[in-house]
């Protein structure tokens, strides 16, 4: 099954156990960016997938 990037990210946010504050605090993401990222009213932006792939110890790579 092919998933893309942002709900792989809305899928590893949900079970991370963090509140969406104390996420964008420790990736350096603002709040309300990641809050209408996780309401599926914008996208990110690959710098900000990028932070947020980081903080929550995921891989962002790109696969062919």
């Amino acid at each position: 099954m092919k998933v893309n990037l942002d709900e792989a990210i809305r899928r590893a946010i949900r079970t991370d156990g963090r509140s969406l504050y104390r996420l964008a605090k420790d990736s350096g993401v603002n709040s309300a960016i990641l809050g209408r990222f996780m309401k599926n009213e914008r996208g990110l932006t690959l710098e900000t997938a990028s932070r947020l792939c980081q903080a929550l110890g995921l891989d962002l790579r790109k696969v062919w």
